[in-house]
């Protein structure tokens, strides 16, 4: 009988800790920033080209442990428009690259991700694995992006990645200049950098 009763308070002791943990190791926190840079690099059958913009915005929930450690991310919404992205071509290759991304119609490039993992690397530098859905001009496709984060002493969170693709994968033309002499090459590189603080 003591032996069944032992067995029973230690089941309902596991039982507690697995109810417990969750609620007295976490806390969350909601950070954003209307500032992030988009940097797209690519190249074409001339010359390399570069779009920059200083105008995306991105928020998401950081969940930190006992110590004030982040751990996860949940609900991560990005957005930027299409045409704040500028080249150093000029008008030219920009609106070619609107056009392109019939940005008239998908004005927006946006990522969102349900949740995601922050893995610690050591000096206040973290790893943050985020799967999601990228849409670009009418496509959407399943990736997952891989950043660096960075804690500053303000709590404000520094987040650097990039990202290779295949724009026809988005249905997202080649640009296409001087009637075709000049001619996009469908692989880019994204490249993102932000500094999410509290909202």
């Amino acid at each position: 009988m003591r032996t069944i009763q032992k067995r029973i308070k230690r089941i309902a002791l596991v039982v507690a800790m697995l109810f417990l943990l969750p609620m007295a190791s976490f806390s969350q926190e909601r950070v954003g920033t209307n500032n992030a840079k988009i940097t797209i690099k690519g190249t074409s059958n001339i010359h390399d080209w570069i779009m920059t913009s200083e105008k995306g915005s991105c928020s998401t929930s950081f969940a930190y442990d006992a110590s004030g450690n982040p751990t996860a991310i949940n609900n991560l919404n990005f957005i930027i428009n299409v045409t704040t992205l500028k080249s150093e071509k000029g008008s030219t290759m920009d609106n070619n690259a609107y056009k392109a991304m019939a940005a008239e119609k998908y004005p927006a490039i946006k990522f969102v991700s349900n949740s995601g993992t922050v893995k610690a690397n050591g000096g206040g530098s973290y790893t943050i694995t985020a799967p999601g859905k990228l849409t670009i001009s009418s496509g959407t496709k399943d990736v997952t992006l891989v950043a660096t984060g960075k804690m500053n002493a303000d709590k404000s969170i520094k987040v650097d990645g990039s990202y290779k693709l295949n724009t026809t994968d988005y249905n997202v033309k080649a640009i296409s200049i001087m009637l075709g002499a000049i001619k996009t090459s469908p692989d880019v590189t994204i490249l993102y950098s932000l500094t999410m603080k509290p909202e």
